[in-house]
């Protein structure tokens, strides 16, 4: 025994037509397009994080070795790191007898952030970057 099935009228056979396919796909281009810049600035301000909890967990360490030494001078990444935790940022330290300056290098992916670019932090806690945005916005 064999079943015929009945399609009702005005109904199509299932599946796309090309020109269905086509504006889809355009949709999601456009989509992308649009996305995919505000995803990776999204990405570029997370990682900036990485910087100054970098810089702030530095200069504890270096003012305990102030305590200790009576002197900033032999100051290094020694007492800290020579990376951010995440690795997205590259730390030095300059000092004196009485003063340390301490810089993130943005490196990798974060060399495209523009914005902020590199961190500075100094021992009377003034905090600087070398992009052009302003520095409460980046810290």
């Amino acid at each position: 025994m064999r079943s015929t099935a009945v399609k009702p009228e005005g109904i199509k056979p299932g599946g796309f037509t090309l020109i269905e396919l086509v504006i889809t796909l355009a949709i999601i281009a456009t989509l992308a397009t649009i996305a995919l810049p505000s995803y990776e600035e999204q990405l570029l301000q997370g990682r900036r994080s990485d910087a100054t909890t970098a810089l702030s967990s530095f200069a504890q360490r270096v003012e305990r070795h102030f305590l200790e030494q009576g002197s900033y001078r032999t100051a290094s990444t020694e007492l800290y790191q020579p990376l951010s935790n995440g690795g997205h940022y590259s730390l030095s330290v300059t000092s004196t007898d009485n003063s340390y300056q301490l810089v993130a290098t943005p490196t990798g992916i974060q060399l495209s952030d523009t914005v902020c670019g590199s961190y500075r932090l100094n021992e009377q806690g003034v905090r600087e970057n070398s992009g052009s945005g302003e520095p409460a916005t980046c810290w």
